[in-house]
């Protein structure tokens, strides 16, 4: 034992000699351009490139090609629909869906949705009328725009690289921060000339925090609403989500060489077979309540609609950086170990997104629930203590994740209250 000790010192020892050389270094060979670089690692913002500069993205030209988005779901004559191609500086071409009614009442502006992790811009219209968010808004005179990340089935594809291969998948969320949600939001804006509403919904409005965070991009926003609202999970009760983070599957799927996170796929077979051996997780029923909490008002005659549409892909490292936020607490940057934080962040540790750099002028709807184990309501006080602004807040103590969007009573408990929020 006592041997193993000495082992374990030597190579403690030797790797933070290594560490501090190789951060001496870094630091002397970019003392050169400090001044450029200063802000990036305070903030832990990515070099935007063109989607942050004065004239970021050209308002994107109808395609004529489709997602098959339109051609799903908008099957009633009441509304028109028409597919957008927003091209990203990394070269993802992402898909955006216009929804307007025929017969609505005087335009109200541009609405943007943003859905959540591993699903696609389908989770705003897969109820029907006004239990859908994007046919209440529609209904009610807004020019409803629905975002598509990168990795849903709802996008171009690539430029260079396809779904099956490797480089596709090479990205973590804060790719999603800097590239695809401002690409999208400038696209719109430079469409309609027209402040945006932004509604963002678990990892999209975590998305949303981090890059309004940034500076210019929340000049965009007139009012952003969002649902089961996520930034720190300090106190994440998901018994699936904290099995997954303190078993390291993330991180031992990222060893074995899994890029994608595909729920019919191998990588996620083996995340339950990690997750399972869990006491805490009962893997013989229904495991969405064990991730999401318990839902009250899912319409249970729509569950394999749902099942169909609502879960895709995304990759590895999107889920690894989650699992990172639940392991230390924080609200950061992806983390790559010390020598590839030295490498990205020239810092040991991964910067944090500063939530009290969000202005206190944008008016926010922050709307969660009480059963809900993800976005917690101790983690959503939180957040709300680490806003410059007073957020509207709405709180449904019966609530779980899923039921802010796909829940039947959502149209009535939520959605009139976004309308009156945008509105008021």
């Amino acid at each position: 034992m006592g041997t193993m000790k000495s082992i374990s010192s030597v190579w403690v020892v030797t790797q933070f000699c290594i560490t501090s050389l190789l951060l001496l270094t870094m630091l002397a060979s970019s003392r050169s351009s400090r001044s450029s670089t200063t802000a990036q690692a305070a903030t832990g913002a990515p070099s935007p490139g063109p989607v942050a500069s004065s004239s970021p993205v050209a308002a994107p030209p109808a395609q004529n090609n489709s997602t098959g988005f339109c051609e799903a779901f908008i099957v009633s004559s009441d509304y028109t629909c028409s597919e957008y191609m927003v091209e990203t500086v990394d070269g993802y071409l992402l898909a955006i869906q216009r929804i307007a009614a025929v017969a609505a009442p005087a335009a109200k502006g541009p609405a943007f949705l943003y859905h959540g992790i591993m699903e696609g811009g389908d989770i705003w219209v897969l109820n029907p009328g006004e239990e859908s968010l994007a046919f209440s808004l529609a209904n009610a005179g807004y020019e409803v725009w629905i975002g598509n990340t990168r990795s849903t089935i709802y996008t171009f594809g690539h430029v260079l690289y396809q779904r099956q291969q490797k480089e596709f998948w090479n990205w973590n969320w804060d790719d999603l921060v800097s590239k695809d949600l401002p690409s999208m939001l400038y696209a719109v804006y430079n469409h309609t000339q027209q402040p945006l509403f932004y509604v963002g919904y678990s990892q999209g409005s975590m998305t949303a925090f981090a890059a309004f965070s940034q500076g210019p991009l929340v000049n965009l926003v007139a009012k952003a609403a969002m649902l089961s609202p996520v930034s720190h999970v300090n106190h994440i009760t998901s018994a699936v989500a904290l099995a997954a983070s303190y078993l390291y599957a993330d991180q031992i799927l990222l060893g074995a060489g899994f890029f994608e996170f595909n729920l019919y796929g191998e990588a996620v077979a083996k995340f339950l077979d990690i997750v399972c051996t869990s006491p805490q997780v009962d893997c013989t029923t229904d495991l969405l309540n064990q991730i999401t909490g318990p839902n009250c008002c899912l319409n249970e005659t729509r569950m394999p609609l749902y099942y169909l549409y609502s879960f895709q892909s995304t990759s590895m490292q999107n889920i690894a950086q989650l699992a990172q936020m639940v392991r230390t607490g924080g609200f950061g940057l992806y983390d790559y170990g010390y020598l590839g934080n030295l490498m990205n962040y020239h810092s040991l540790s991964p910067p944090q997104y500063d939530l009290s750099a969000i202005p206190a002028s944008l008016p926010m709807l922050l709307a969660h629930g009480g059963n809900d184990t993800l976005s917690d309501p101790d983690d959503v006080a939180n957040l709300i203590s680490l806003l410059q602004g007073v957020p509207e807040v709405l709180y449904l103590p019966e609530y779980a994740h899923g039921d802010f969007i796909i829940g039947c009573t959502a149209g009535t408990l939520v959605y009139s209250h976004i309308l009156a929020f945008f509105e008021g």
